[in-house]
């Protein structure tokens, strides 16, 4: 890993594919939408991955990249730890934690079920919080950061949403604290917020062109995100470059949320 003082005087300019050479990322929901796409692009720069997801989907993105592969299902209590050890065992370090795993349930709010609310809960924000915990002392150790995906509905009222929005609103406060508290171990917290991003877990919406045709309006640069798009902004808050940023929340969204 490079030296702050290596960084300092190089001003943080680093080749594109070395910027994370030698580190390790731990990426859950890895073989989503987003989370394979944050995969692929670490790997591109020269980190191990570990893709953590819940079936044999994370073996496959696992190949591909040369990294590894983590079944767990991140709601039982016991799995955050055992994939720090497992990962840390592997390659003896941990550097970068994205916390990229996520549901969403489409109900109005006050239809939705308990166990609909409970599993929005456990996903979205307590399995994000617990491997913070598993994982925040490798991640001292060599001055790593955490990202966490968040939402755009984190801080703004979406019909239809208000249940996911509350668990994003949560992981996005837990997001600010966590930068307060980690720093002066040396480890950076920050979010990213997606804007409309097509991946499967979207399809479903943004197929129904009355709804892509409203949302097309309200975003400036005229286009749909990819994976590729947050990725590599997370690949950015996970490097050098970005070493004297926490605690920021940075929307991704094509200017949605300005319009």
């Amino acid at each position: 890993m490079t030296s702050s003082q290596d960084t300092a005087r190089d001003g943080g300019l680093r080749s594109t594919r070395s910027a994370l050479d030698g580190r390790t990322a731990v990426v859950t929901g890895g073989s989503g939408g987003i989370g394979s796409a944050i995969v692929t692009a670490f790997a591109a720069r020269g980190a191990t991955v570990a893709v953590v997801d819940t079936d044999d989907r994370a073996r496959a993105v696992a190949a591909e990249v040369g990294g590894l592969a983590v079944i767990g299902d991140l709601t039982d209590p016991e799995v955050p730890g055992r994939i720090v050890e497992q990962v840390t065992d592997a390659t003896g370090r941990l550097d970068i934690l994205v916390n990229a795993a996520g549901i969403q349930v489409r109900t109005a709010a006050v239809d939705i079920t308990p166990e609909d609310w409970d599993r929005l809960l456990a996903v979205n924000l307590t399995a994000a919080y617990r491997l913070v915990q598993a994982a925040v002392q490798p991640l001292a150790a060599h001055h790593g950061s955490i990202t966490n995906i968040v939402s755009l509905s984190s801080d703004r009222a979406v019909a239809g949403i208000v249940p996911y929005g509350a668990t994003k609103a949560g992981l996005l406060q837990l997001t600010k604290g966590l930068a307060v508290e980690l720093g002066p171990l040396g480890v950076r917290v920050n979010a990213v917020a997606p804007g409309y991003v097509v991946t499967p877990m979207t399809a479903a919406v943004l197929d129904r062109q009355e709804l892509r045709d409203r949302v097309m309006t309200r975003i400036p640069l005229g286009r749909l995100a990819d994976g590729g798009d947050i990725a590599d902004v997370v690949s950015f808050l996970s490097c050098d470059a970005a070493r004297y940023v926490t605690g920021a929340v940075l929307p991704v969204d094509g200017g949605y949320s300005i319009t």
